[in-house]
Formats: C-alpha cells, sequence, structure tokens
C-alpha cells in the first residue's frame, strides 16, 4: 500500500512540474528563427514512442543548443485513467541529434523541439 501512495505522490509531483510545459502536435515541428530546427517522431521496434530533434543553422542567426520534447500518455488501473508524461531529450548543438523515448504501454500525445 505504500508504494501506491509513494508512486501516486511522484507522479502529482511530476505532473506539477511539467504542466505548463506547452507543446505543439505538429509534424514536423518547427522552431522560430532563420535557423531551421525540426522535431520528428516514430515508433521503434518494441513499440515505444521515440522522437528526435536536428538543428541545421541556416543564412541568419545560428542555435546554440536544442532539445526534443515528447508528450506520452499511458492508460492506468481498473477505471482507465490516462497519465501524462512529459519527457525532455539532452541539450545538443546545432549538428547534432537529440533523442528521447516513452515507456512501452504509452500513446504518442505529441512532440516538439525547443531552442536556445
Amino acid at each position: 500500500m505504500r508504494w501506491g501512495k509513494k508512486f501516486a505522490a511522484g507522479s502529482l509531483a511530476v505532473m506539477m512540474g511539467v504542466g505548463g510545459a506547452g507543446l505543439i502536435a505538429a509534424s514536423p515541428a518547427q522552431a522560430a528563427g532563420k535557423y531551421t530546427c525540426k522535431a520528428y517522431a516514430s515508433m521503434d521496434k518494441i513499440g515505444r514512442p521515440t522522437a528526435y530533434s536536428t538543428c541545421k543553422a541556416g543564412g541568419g542567426k545560428g542555435v546554440s543548443k536544442h532539445r526534443v520534447v515528447i508528450k506520452c500518455d499511458q492508460v492506468q488501473g481498473a477505471r482507465e485513467h490516462v497519465m501524462t508524461w512529459t519527457l525532455y531529450g539532452s541539450w545538443v548543438g546545432p549538428g547534432q541529434k537529440s533523442n528521447v523515448h516513452c515507456g512501452t504501454k504509452n500513446f504518442l500525445r505529441g512532440f516538439s523541439v525547443q531552442t536556445r
């Protein structure tokens, strides 16, 4: 019984912490500016939603860092309530890929790219 309460409290803390992050579910997602940053999503070999972002500098100001953001839904419990998880990839430079994936029993809700 204790694990259930700890898990619920931890899940609530995560949800409260990432509740303000807005995501665009466009495919591909694109950031503003003279550079081009895009996020892509797909399913991997074992059925997990995965996303990655790439960012290439164009004719204007370059990007110092970018990362991919993915939002996943997970159905839990006997009453089948939906938990939404927001996961962030690592900050990487413009020529590199930022990767992130959800768990195996998750559904893709949205994805985007953040830049600095």
